[in-house]
């Protein structure tokens, strides 16, 4: 049976909301947002180890929710990809290993599963088409381009890759001093053509205070069914 492992990165301070909870711990429809995360992997048939990367203060003293779950736990570092390779040093044995924003509450089974099929050779992250028109500005503010939207993607989490194939990705981009705002652009620069599967309108990062809003009435429409 295939070895996949998922790494849930909630290593961040959560400091945009600014207040004494980091917002990964804020309830959602009554469960914590790092939670609702956890759990379709915790609970996926094909997943077979998960590790979810911590604030270093948080990693031996956890909230009694997490300790209870039973999963692996590690530091995080200074930014989100320090975050990722402490993840990805405790599954490197693992063949496939998809990547989520612990922020992100509430990712489906279906879209776990069209990553995981879409990654086997390459990489695939989940993401929506952009509905809106997106216009290119330069630093005075002026627009510079409308690029065509047929052809543009909202990325999304989980991101899916060979685990052997990211985990150097992210060792070369370390030796380079690259960073990069998703994981797939690592994987693009390094190893390989990375695919978009469908991800889901619902699977909302929960960034500022007013995406709670957003995120209580999903939670709402989840539990009327």
């Amino acid at each position: 049976m295939a070895n996949h492992a998922a790494i849930i990165v909630a290593g961040g301070s959560g400091r945009r909301f600014g207040g004494p909870v980091r917002k990964q711990y804020l309830a959602v429809g009554g469960q914590p947002v790092l939670l609702r995360a956890i759990l379709p992997f915790l609970h996926h048939p094909r997943i077979h180890r998960v590790v979810v990367v911590l604030p270093a203060e948080d990693v031996d003293a956890p909230p009694p929710w997490l300790a209870s779950l039973g999963v692996a736990r590690t530091a995080g570092g200074a930014e989100r990809g320090d975050s990722v390779r402490a993840g990805l040093a405790l599954v490197a044995e693992s063949e496939r290993v998809l990547i989520h924003d612990g922020a992100r509450p509430f990712i489906d089974r279906d879209t776990i599963d069209r990553v995981l099929d879409a990654c086997g050779e390459q990489g695939a992250i989940a993401a929506v088409p952009v509905t809106d028109t997106i216009k290119q500005v330069d630093a005075a503010g002026t627009i510079t381009g409308t690029p065509d939207r047929s052809r543009l993607w909202q990325a999304q989490t989980p991101q899916g890759f060979p685990c052997a194939a990211i985990t150097e990705a992210y060792r070369r981009a370390a030796r380079d001093g690259v960073a990069a705002t998703d994981d797939a652009a690592l994987y693009e620069r390094y190893a390989g053509p990375v695919r978009v599967v469908m991800g889901s309108p619902r699977n909302l990062k929960v960034t500022r205070p007013e995406d709670l809003l957003a995120a209580e009435a999903i939670a709402a429409e989840l539990a009327r069914g």
